[in-house]
């Protein structure tokens, strides 16, 4: 029987089911070198030499049976990571869940970098506001500074 995984090395691990090392570390507040470290510990006590074995040995052991690892993240031949899937089961076993990060998780396909629609919208989006902004603005400053116009009608002679 191999050595039990700590806390931090279980999560570790599970997460790295469906994100990345860097995702990992901001997820759970650490830096990427101790997400590396903790995946060559885990690798050790379980005897492995690849993540997906390690992930394996992880779904196979009934110890660790406190939260299941989805099938397709143990089978799949890619570690890309999958928003929907982070957004369901994993994501929430992170502390982060309900922070910034995890708002982000749960955005899914509005964050997805192939989303087309979603730049126009923001881009368009973000246009509008920035022209009402300037509006706004030129016409406060026409408030304050309109007094000092050169061109203006002085009342005087027609």
């Amino acid at each position: 029987m191999p050595e039990r995984l700590t806390k931090r090395q279980e999560e570790c691990l599970r997460l790295s089911a469906t994100m990345t090392d860097k995702e990992i570390a901001r997820a759970l507040g650490i830096s990427e070198n101790t997400v590396d470290k903790h995946f060559r510990e885990v690798l050790r006590k379980f005897g492995v030499s690849t993540r997906k074995a390690a992930l394996r040995a992880l779904a196979s052991d009934a110890s660790y049976a406190t939260h299941a690892i989805p099938p397709a993240a143990v089978s799949s031949p890619d570690q890309g990571v999958d928003a929907d899937r982070v957004a369901g089961s994993l994501a929430s076993t992170t502390p982060a869940a309900g922070g910034l990060y995890g708002l982000y998780a749960r955005l899914g396909r509005w964050r997805t970098p192939g989303s087309p629609g979603v730049r126009t919208l923001a881009v368009f989006g973000w246009a509008i506001g920035g022209l009402f902004l300037l509006i706004v603005l030129t016409g406060l400053v026409g408030l304050v500074l309109g007094g000092t116009d050169p061109f203006a009608p002085t009342g005087g002679n027609p």
